[in-house]
């Protein structure tokens, strides 16, 4: 549907900047009373405009909820990214209505994209999963269709869901969990986005093997602290200290620091789980200097009209300044402005967890280690060397936000308390007395003398005593 009908292009032009100055206007002053900022105002005015050329200038108030949704399906056929696109649109008439108008149209659609793989993001996005999942379910759905000669998921079902899994397994030698990932989105595919039942899926299951973590011993973490610098080296230091995972740690916002109170507070943790963990005194002086740096920068961007960072769920429709506050920003944050994967916005994201993940590579390597050693050792080791102190296995659950106490217990295999610190009998040898080894051999010599006097019914076992008696 046109945005405007041929041949009334005066007319409505004239027909939308007669609504500007009763409607644009307001929808500006409201939306700077509430804080946002002059971006957003631009991009929901802009929004607004399109929506009333959509319908042939028809005021908002005559609009249904169903009217709506037509503006915003003919967003998503006719835009470069219409997940963007649509949501931004979306976003705009829910202001235009709930705080412009005060109007209650019901809740206004969410129309799909033509395209399978933006509908696939859409509805990972409508149920909040994270953007790494985002982009592993994106790729192995596009591996299966590929693999298939570029057949549409829906002309496919269980057998090629089947065979697909079968070959990554045989051909691909892939580990169980891949396997597993790889089923996972395939899954997701069929039940959430196209809304197909699967068949019972039989394929070739790759063999899950049972590992034990890498763990260094306390003196191999000082080593390899001692080679890491900056602040790299703090953020090793809560890694080790606090049993954090490097998304963790890199995703520390300045309100989750609590120096007062002597703890930290993880935020979306792996199954968007929270949890309270504890500050290790000998990183507070750091972490205070790292906080006051962080309060610089956040002051210069503000200068600069760029200080805004990504906020989670529907926080900044609720409270539209906070990505502007200090407390709202990321503690370890990139010293360079970056766009959201998402939005497409202007911010200051977060250091990547592949600059510390490599510091801690170099760091190792110069430490002399022969053994592979990544940022998930710290946290291996931080649970291990705990149940070596007699920390108790379910507090250690918590600080590690494990889901079930199985994954706990895994520590007490390889802590010196376990099975690793039994003492082998070959180095019982090396204590063994000169005494103590003449009295068995003394013990060993009177044991053969009394053989003689055994009482042995069985008759070849008397001969065979009889020869044995000394001549």
């Amino acid at each position: 549907m046109p945005e405007t009908k041929p041949g009334s292009e005066v007319s409505a032009e004239q027909a939308a900047t007669s609504h500007r100055p009763r409607l644009l206007e307001v929808l500006r002053e409201r939306a700077r009373r509430i804080g946002h900022s002059e971006q957003t105002i631009t991009a929901y005015v802009q929004w607004v405009t399109r929506l009333v050329r959509f319908h042939s200038c028809r005021h908002p108030r005559a609009l249904h909820a169903a009217d709506i949704g037509r503006f915003l399906e003919h967003i998503g056929r006719n835009s470069q990214n219409p997940l963007v696109a649509i949501e931004e649109a979306r976003t705009a008439s829910e202001f235009l209505y709930q705080r412009v108008l005060g109007l209650e149209i019901g809740v206004i659609p969410r129309p799909r994209p033509p395209r399978l793989l933006d509908q696939v993001r859409q509805v990972l996005r409508v149920r909040r999963y994270a953007i790494k999942t985002e982009e592993c379910y994106v790729e192995w759905i596009t591996r299966f269709i590929l693999f298939h000669d570029k057949r549409h998921p829906r002309d496919m079902g269980a057998p090629e869901v089947e065979q697909f899994l079968t070959d990554l397994a045989v051909r691909g030698h892939v580990a169980a969990s891949t396997q597993n990932q790889a089923l996972n989105a395939l899954v997701f595919l069929y039940k959430q986005v196209l809304e197909i039942e699967l068949e019972r899926i039989e394929a070739v299951r790759a063999r899950r093997p049972k590992r034990l973590p890498v763990v260094l011993a306390p003196e191999e973490v000082q080593r390899v602290l001692a080679e890491i610098e900056g602040v790299f080296l703090l953020m090793a230091q809560l890694l080790y200290g606090c049993g954090l995972r490097v998304l963790e740690c890199c995703r520390l916002r300045v309100k989750d620091i609590s120096l007062d109170r002597g703890q930290i507070m993880v935020r979306s943790g792996k199954g968007n789980k929270d949890r309270v963990v504890m500050l290790p005194k000998l990183v507070r002086e750091s972490l205070q200097k790292q906080l006051e740096w962080r309060s610089k920068l956040h002051e210069r961007d503000l200068t600069r009209v760029v200080a805004r960072v990504e906020l989670p769920d529907a926080i900044e429709r609720k409270y539209p300044r906070a990505a502007q506050e200090l407390g709202w920003q990321f503690v370890f944050a990139s010293r360079q402005l970056s766009r959201c994967p998402r939005t497409g916005r202007l911010g200051r994201h977060h250091v990547l967890p592949g600059s510390i993940q490599r510091a801690v590579k170099e760091a190792a390597e110069a430490a002399g280690f022969g053994k592979a050693i990544h940022c998930h050792t710290f946290r291996h080791s931080f649970a291990t060397h705990l149940v070596e102190r007699g920390i108790d296995i379910r507090t250690i659950q918590v600080l590690l936000g494990h889901e079930s106490l199985e994954t706990t217990m895994i520590y007490t295999h390889v802590a010196r308390k376990g099975p690793a610190g039994v003492t082998s009998p070959l180095d019982l040898l090396e204590e063994l007395k000169a005494e103590e080894v003449e009295a068995a051999v003394a013990a060993t010599r009177g044991l053969r003398v009394s053989v003689p006097s055994l009482s042995i019914h069985h008759p070849n076992t008397r001969a065979t005593a009889s020869r044995m008696t000394p001549g």
